[in-house]
């Protein structure tokens, strides 16, 4: 890792919180290449302790003919590349987990061709649970139909989808910081062959996501890279790596990055920071 001074940011209130009470279901749909859809992606609810919601997922088959799937409940964490992973326990996320207060309905079933069919889940949550945004997920697992005999070589591909959960307790405040801002060499085809790495801390017991843009500015005032802030979500009590890949189009020469950003905490955090390509190890 490559980390270099200058990085300065400034704080200033401005835009209003992100509101992450309340219910939003998203609409995003994800798709398994053989024929399976889900719907929503992603769920949002706002709970009491000691209450409970229900809802469902809607699992769609394109395809001519009949699929059949395995519900997982599993853990969610964000990696260092800023990448979801899903597994049926992780240590880390304990204190934040929601798993064990889902249930499904079904958890194996078969879904026909051309048709698609609800997933039902309910959430109770304990009594006595302190106010923080706890986060779990549904895997879905496509199977091999069982009908049919499998050649005794070859593999069977078997894809999941995911619908991730994110339960907000009570209205615990977000707070979050730019804490640093790095560059990093990288092995990439097409790029200019480094990455900026945004440091997000997490402080709070809710996640943040980023709403903002980043610039990168050469020697002479012009931007040469522009974009969006990486709205990954940013889990609760930690310190969330973002990785933005430099363009093939920044030749050697002096630049400064300029983030700006909201992170839901009622605040406009600026940083900036001066970098050279090529870096020095």
């Amino acid at each position: 890792m490559f980390t270099y001074s200058d990085l300065h940011h400034h704080r200033q209130l401005g835009l209003a919180v992100l509101c992450l009470a309340g219910t939003l279901i998203a609409p995003a749909t994800a798709r398994a290449q053989f024929g399976l859809a889900l719907s929503p992606m992603r769920v949002e609810v706002n709970l009491a302790p000691g209450s409970q919601h229900t809802g469902s997922l809607a699992i769609g088959n394109s395809e001519s003919q009949t699929g059949r799937f395995r519900t997982e409940i599993l853990d969610v964490s964000i990696d260092k590349e800023a990448v979801p992973q899903f597994e049926k326990e992780i240590a880390s996320e304990a204190q934040f987990s929601c798993k064990n207060w889902v249930t499904v309905n079904p958890m194996e079933a078969e879904i026909a061709a051309q048709s698609q069919m609800p997933v039902r889940y309910t959430f109770r949550v304990l009594a006595g649970v302190p106010p923080r945004t706890y986060h779990c997920a549904l895997g879905f697992t496509s199977l091999p139909d069982p009908k049919k005999q499998q050649a005794s070589m070859g593999i069977v591909a078997l894809l999941r989808l995911t619908g991730t959960f994110y339960i907000t307790v009570g209205n615990p405040e977000p707070a979050g910081e730019v804490k640093q801002i790095s560059i990093e060499k990288i092995d990439a085809p097409d790029t200019a062959g480094y990455r900026a790495v945004i440091s997000v801390e997490n402080s709070g017991l809710t996640n943040l996501r980023g709403a903002g843009k980043v610039d990168i500015v050469n020697e002479g005032g012009e931007v040469v890279q522009s974009g969006d802030f990486p709205p990954v979500v940013i889990l609760p009590n930690r310190t969330q790596r973002l990785p933005i890949v430099l363009g093939k189009q920044l030749t050697d020469g002096s630049y400064t990055l300029r983030a700006r950003v909201n992170l839901g905490n009622g605040e406009i955090q600026e940083a900036a920071l001066r970098f050279r390509l090529p870096a020095l190890e």
